[in-house]
């Protein structure tokens, strides 16, 4: 299944579903960032940088099965355009369903939430990279108090290649986000994640990185550089800060910060700045007081 069939698949799913649906609400995100290191480069000479415009488009369906527990039903589409290296511009679909329960009523009580979510992906001419991406995760929150928010997770991603095993991979991951209201309207963010598996470097041909690799492949985009596929452990650290600028726009700030051990003694760097607009064209759906959104650049969005 293509993208372009996905989007069908999502639309369907937001315009049918159960009687008991409470409300559908659909989030249209305009982005502009710059990442500085697309292709998870060690070396100085193999590093690239880019800038990105994202635009994307989510359909979200919520249904309450109890007065403390619900599901939502949620599908999008995702397009990015590179400045430069228009071959990564991508097109990407997915669709996805939650359950959240909150075992005890009350706006501090914790709850917790189980999700899945299937992507698909198409590049504009990275044939390599062109693929199926399926997550899971387990998530556990509660406010601490009026102004503090926490939650702690994990998840499993698999993601399955179309033409190269070398953008086949499977990753684990926990990780830990709070939010803190520095007044009325503005929400500081912070995530700190840890993924355990599989990184893909690219990089110029090297001949230790071979010997460490579970798969390798040329990738024409960065010219003679090749595509390494390895086992480590990946930290990322996002701060943001997310500004309502009316009851239907959203303005979100922040910053990533990524760096990743493999095998071997090779590590890669990563630095993304990014700067989302939100609107929201329906925003009153139950059990939404404490969903969080996320900007697109985040795997998961579920809370």
């Amino acid at each position: 299944m293509d993208a372009y069939k996905l989007c069908i698949v999502v639309w369907l799913l937001a315009c049918t579903g159960a009687a008991q649906a409470d409300t559908t609400h659909v989030d249209a995100e305009l982005a502009a960032s710059y990442d500085n290191n697309l292709g998870r480069a060690e070396s100085a000479h193999d590093i690239f940088g880019d800038n990105i415009l994202d635009f994307g488009l989510t359909v979200t369906r919520s249904m309450l099965l109890t007065p403390n527990s619900g599901l939502r039903f949620r599908g999008g589409l995702h397009l990015a355009e590179h400045a430069k290296y228009t071959d990564l511009n991508l097109v990407s679909a997915n669709i996805g369903v939650s359950y959240r329960v909150q075992p005890v009523p009350g706006y501090v009580a914790p709850w917790i939430e189980f999700g899945a979510m299937l992507t698909r992906q198409s590049f504009n001419n990275s044939a390599i990279r062109d693929g199926r991406l399926l997550a899971m995760e387990a998530i556990a929150g509660k406010r601490l108090t009026d102004r503090i928010g926490a939650r702690v997770g994990i998840s499993r991603e698999q993601r399955r290649a179309d033409v190269a095993d070398v953008f086949e991979w499977q990753r684990h991951r926990i990780y830990v986000m709070a939010d803190y209201k520095l007044d009325l309207n503005s929400t500081l963010h912070v995530s700190l994640l840890r993924d355990f598996g599989d990184q893909v470097f690219t990089t110029t041909p090297n001949l230790e990185l071979r010997e460490y690799s579970k798969a390798i492949a040329k990738d024409p985009v960065f010219g003679v550089r090749r595509a390494y596929r390895m086992d480590a452990i990946a930290d990322a650290l996002e701060l943001g800060v997310s500004t309502p600028l009316n009851s239907s726009n959203t303005l979100d700030i922040g910053l990533r910060r990524f760096h990743a051990d493999a095998v071997g003694g090779h590590s890669y760097d990563n630095t993304e700045l990014r700067a989302s607009w939100l609107y929201r064209f329906n925003r009153d759906f139950p059990l939404a007081r404490d969903f969080k959104w996320k900007p697109l650049g985040q795997l998961f969005d579920f809370t």
